[in-house]
Formats: C-alpha cells, sequence, structure tokens
C-alpha cells in the first residue's frame, strides 16, 4: 500500500480511542473526550503555573477554535475554572478545580495502564527508538 506508515498509525489511533472510549472513567464521563483528559492532564502538569488557552494550543497542538470549545465544555463540567489576571482583564488564567483533580488522577491511572499495555514487550532501548521517530515524523510535518 502506498501510504503504510499513516495507515498504520491511524490505525494504532483508532485502537487507542477505542480503548479509551471503553474504559470505566470514560463511562462515568461521558461528557469527557479524549482531547478533554490531555487539558486536564496538562494543567494538572502545569498547577501552580499561569496557563492560558494559547498555551494549550501551542504545546497540545490543537487550533484556536477547538481550545476554546474544551475549555468551555471542562468549565461547563466543573473541571476547570478561568481566573482572572492582574493587570490584564481580557487574559484569563485556566485552573483545574478540585474535581478536575480528582479526575485526573483517575484517568492517569488509566492512562498508564494503557500506556504498560501498548508498550509491553518493548526494550528500553526500542521505546527510545519508537519516541525518536515519533518526534521525527512530527518534525518533519511542521
Amino acid at each position: 500500500m502506498e501510504c503504510d506508515t499513516m495507515l498504520a498509525l491511524r490505525m494504532l489511533n483508532v485502537s487507542i480511542r477505542r480503548r479509551i472510549d471503553s474504559s470505566q472513567i470514560k463511562q462515568e464521563l461521558d461528557h469527557l473526550t479524549g482531547p478533554n483528559s490531555w487539558v486536564l492532564g496538562y494543567l494538572a502538569d502545569h498547577e501552580g503555573e499561569d496557563i492560558y488557552q494559547r498555551d494549550l494550543e501551542k504545546d497540545l497542538c490543537i487550533c484556536r477554535s477547538a481550545v476554546s470549545k474544551m475549555v468551555a465544555d471542562l468549565e461547563k463540567n466543573g473541571l476547570v475554572e478561568r481566573g482572572r489576571v492582574a493587570g490584564d482583564d481580557r487574559l484569563k488564567r485556566l485552573v483545574l478545580t478540585e474535581r478536575g483533580r480528582k479526575y485526573t488522577e483517575r484517568i492517569r491511572a488509566d492512562n498508564r495502564q494503557l500506556e504498560q499495555q501498548l508498550v509491553s514487550g518493548f526494550s528500553e532501548a526500542e521505546l527510545a527508538a519508537l519516541h525518536g521517530y515519533l518526534k521525527r515524523m512530527q518534525d518533519n510535518l511542521t
């Protein structure tokens, strides 16, 4: 086939998405999408820092309109709050709520289990090579 690499990556992505969609935490948080969980994880990783929507756009490679919709959904569901920034009323800092922190920990536990399943049987050297290949592919597109 002409696009073997793209097809293999797409098939892997679909399999990962199906696994996430069938997880217990996903069933409890039916309104939460896969990308929403990445946003929650990002905010948890950067807790204590001033994080804005533009940071999510840049660091998670998500377009502005998608980030705006995700943040609005997370805010509506009580997982994220927008806080004011002293000196600039236009900027809104994104902060996890207590509920958001609770769900983020559960999502991370589920993601760790999925990660272990994905990389089962790979050596450290193979994983390092795989990460290098994936980064190179991403760099090729940017």
